[in-house]
């Protein structure tokens, strides 16, 4: 028995010292490739990353349709003007003074504008948004808003505002400002945290903190503001100088496009709330000044 296991062990020896080399050459010619799907985002990275996907045509064709025109609005940045006597403070809803006195130019900017910064030089910048237009009449903005209604040109004489202090405004608002997804709307025509889904603005491309996005349609009605009126909608961005969207964002209600009510239990209904939340998860509570973390800078 020792013998025959001796012998089998030798045979085996000679046959990985002769069949080795050409055994080892053989195989070492042969490529294999190894793909590893991607796995797919999770619905609230791909509502942040502007990747939801796009409803089936046969959704759309069940789908009332809109035709729209849009603006863009902005939060632009003044200081206050404590020497003239023509400047007026933003008010809030109790009728008092929530920032310091504004220019008649940059007022009517805030009201335009429906937010605003205003920078003191000394703290930090405070922030203020547009809440509604039920105020005494303040400022007289007429030759600022050119040919629009009168109804417009009255709400904003009126405009109330509310400071805040996250950055997206998650401590005054349900829903945050999130720029290229943020619309203001008429109330009375879109229900607010309605979204609604362009297909013209799908596949379009623009840049945001310094990345460039490719848009999948879809944007939420959570703002509004004094001179929004009827189909009128004005998209949020965070820079002036950004604008992109040209063939869509035409500023002219002539300039008008098609847009879809999406269902409020549609995913990408769904996705963008969640996206609002994730954004505002480190957010106080509503109407106070966000907590810092202990080891915030």
């Amino acid at each position: 028995m020792k013998r025959l296991l001796l012998s089998l062990v030798l045979v085996v020896a000679a046959a990985a010292i002769f069949l080795g080399p050409p055994l080892r050459a053989a195989f070492a010619a042969t490529n294999v490739d190894i793909v590893i799907g991607r796995a797919e985002l999770h619905p609230t990275a791909q509502a942040l990353a502007f990747m939801l996907k796009a409803p089936e045509d046969e959704d759309l064709a069940t789908k009332k349709k809109m035709k729209l025109w849009a603006t863009y609005y902005h939060m632009p940045t003044v200081r206050p003007s404590w020497t003239s006597v023509a400047a007026k403070p933003l008010i809030g809803k109790n009728g008092k003074a929530v920032s310091p006195p504004l220019s008649t130019e940059d007022w009517c900017d805030a009201a335009m504008q429906g937010s605003i910064w205003v920078d003191n030089g000394k703290d930090d910048p405070q922030a203020f948004m547009y809440v509604d237009s039920r105020g005494p009449e303040q400022v007289v903005c007429d030759k600022h808003f050119g040919e629009l209604s009168e109804r417009i040109k009255s709400a904003t004489r009126r405009a109330r505002f509310a400071p805040f202090f996250h950055p997206q405004a998650c401590d005054v608002r349900a829903i945050p400002l999130m720029a290229f997804r943020t619309v203001a709307v008429d109330r009375e025509r879109i229900k607010m945290g309605s979204v609604l889904y362009i297909p013209k603005l799908r596949g379009e491309t623009f840049w945001n903190n310094g990345e460039i996005f490719v848009h999948d349609g879809y944007v939420i009605a959570s703002d509004t503001g004094g001179a929004i009126e009827d189909n009128h909608i004005d998209m949020f961005v965070a820079d002036a100088n950004v604008k992109p969207f040209p063939d869509i964002v035409r500023s002219n209600p002539r300039g008008t496009f098609e847009a879809y009510p999406v269902d409020k239990n549609d995913p990408a209904a769904i996705a963008l709330r969640d996206a609002g939340e994730e954004i505002c998860k480190d957010s106080d509570r509503p109407g106070r000044k966000r907590k810092k973390a202990a080891n915030a800078i």
